[in-house]
């Protein structure tokens, strides 16, 4: 008769993971203690920190992890991580129960049509456009963890919400409020965000002014001017503006550099 197995497979989070059989302790039913099972879901989706690549960067990750900073305004062409990053951090907080709510928004103007004209929730219309910051929030707190908390993409602790869905709503609860092409935004609904989040909530707005399809003047040029003007506390501003902020590579890189050389020429 051969060795008895020294390991034990738990199912955690809709998988499998093979633990040492000493370490596990069993129900009297033979399943696995909620703590035991808790202990090594953690330890599998502990993702390794994510490392600042530029200096920009770095600045940026202590900017969304000081609790003094309420409101980031985020600038730069793709390719610079300004969404990933907040993610990263967003994700992370909320893996580690510091935060109990994530919300992506974005305002939805791509190339003169809104959503509204679309069949489906918010979620169906926004979610390719989103998707990129949705699966680095997947990355970090894992699979099984994200869709508990998506559920339809509109009522879980993972939002999913156009702007205008979220005008003059409260922020109350520890969150995120993660706000992509904040440049396609209005004045009229960038104060309608602003002045309803909490000081337990994070803004961060992510956009590119010089790449705005809307007419006039921007929310987010709006916010920018409105705190430098009457010099707001607890908002910052960084600018993704250099070729060296760029961490992408290949064509994606060469394309952002094209394009920064091109706005210098004008």
């Amino acid at each position: 008769m051969g060795a008895a197995s020294r390991s034990f497979v738990v199912a955690v989070d809709g998988g499998e993971v093979e633990v040492p059989r000493k370490r596990v302790r069993k129900t009297r039913n033979g399943g696995v203690k909620p703590e035991i099972k808790e202990k090594f879901l953690d330890e599998r989706n502990n993702p390794p920190p994510v490392v600042a690549k530029t200096s920009k960067q770095k600045e940026y990750f202590r900017l969304l992890n000081d609790p003094e900073i309420q409101a980031i305004v985020v600038l730069g062409l793709h390719g610079t991580g300004k969404t990933f990053c907040a993610a990263v951090v967003a994700a992370d907080k909320f893996r580690k129960n510091e935060i109990e709510k994530i919300v992506v928004a974005r305002a939805y103007v791509q190339t003169g049509k809104t959503s509204g004209f679309k069949p489906g929730s918010s979620f169906q219309k926004l979610y390719p456009y989103v998707r990129n910051v949705l699966d680095t929030i997947k990355q970090r707190i894992g699979h099984g963890a994200y869709e508990v908390a998506l559920r339809d993409g509109e009522s879980g602790e993972i939002e999913v919400q156009e702007v205008e869905s979220i005008r003059g709503r409260s922020f109350d609860q520890k969150s995120f409020l993660i706000i992509d092409e904040a440049q396609q935004t209005t004045p009229d609904e960038m104060q309608s965000i602003v002045t309803r989040v909490s000081d337990n909530c994070k803004l961060v707005l992510c956009g590119d002014i010089l790449q705005k399809d809307i007419q006039g003047e921007s929310g987010l040029e709006w916010f920018m001017s409105f705190a430098q003007r009457h010099n707001l506390k607890g908002v910052a501003v960084i600018d993704f503006n250099s070729p060296d902020d760029i961490v992408r590579g290949g064509l994606v890189r060469d394309i952002a550099i094209g394009m920064m050389k091109d706005r210098e020429v004008k």
